[in-house]
């Protein structure tokens, strides 16, 4: 995951270390500084580095930690050091600072990764009581046609102990919900007269966590997202996992 010395990134650490000793994975932290810093700076950015390192400790000792200070640019040297990665986890920063094209080290690693990212927002951390308890929605085009991001949703609850919402929203649709049982996880189906995008905005405010498809078009970081998985990743209440 990359990390900064910014309170999104302490955030991500955090949700990246959950995910970690979830999984039983080994998580590993890059943090990027400019060519030109000084000797000052570099020195800042490996005590960064041991900082949060200590932060992941603390709150999973199991995790196994390693840790990367390079030079560069952050969203190309996360594309490339994350390549091979189970899910690669970035903060989502709130101003235009440190944009190309108008995105986001966020937006494009989220675009252009072929593999699974999640891009950690939240509009406070940590999080209030009863947020354990709370479901995962995944956002689906089609009930009756599995993807990507169901089949990583109901592994995700599964892992969780959580509760899985499918939302189907589409204009003029009839609404509807039925419940079942999937693979141990109680899965909530249901369809919804609304617009994708408000739609799974608005159920974000009382989730764990949102999953979507990409569904982008072009090699251009601005189109490879599609409408839907932009908007959640620009304006999601919660922590969104792109999954395709």
């Amino acid at each position: 995951m990359g990390v900064d010395d910014s309170p999104a990134s302490y955030m991500a650490v955090d949700h990246a270390a959950i995910e970690a000793e979830m999984h039983g994975w080994e998580l590993r932290l890059l943090h990027v500084q400019h060519a030109s810093g000084r000797q000052a700076t570099h020195d800042a950015n490996l005590q960064l580095l041991h900082t949060v390192t200590e932060r992941v400790h603390a709150a999973a000792p199991a995790v196994a930690v390693t840790s990367h200070l390079a030079t560069g640019s952050a969203a190309s040297l996360l594309l490339i050091e994350g390549g091979n990665a189970n899910l690669l986890v970035v903060g989502h920063r709130h101003s235009a600072m440190g944009t190309t094209l108008g995105l986001s080290v966020g937006d494009r690693v989220a675009a252009q990764h072929a593999g699974v990212v999640m891009v950690v927002r939240m509009p406070y951390w940590p999080p209030g009581p009863g947020f354990g308890a709370l479901p995962l929605v995944v956002g689906v085009d089609n009930p009756a046609s599995p993807t990507p991001a169901v089949t990583f949703a109901l592994h995700e609850a599964r892992l969780r102990g959580c509760e899985l919402v499918m939302l189907h929203a589409q204009p003029n649709a009839a609404s509807s919900e039925r419940t079942e049982t999937i693979d141990g996880v109680l899965v909530h189906h249901r369809t919804v007269d609304a617009d994708p995008s408000p739609a799974l905005i608005d159920y974000s405010r009382q989730a764990a966590a949102v999953v979507v498809g990409r569904r982008g078009i072009g090699v251009n970081p601005v189109t490879m997202l599609g409408s839907v998985s932009r908007a959640m990743v620009q304006h999601a209440n919660c922590p969104v996992f792109l999954a395709s």
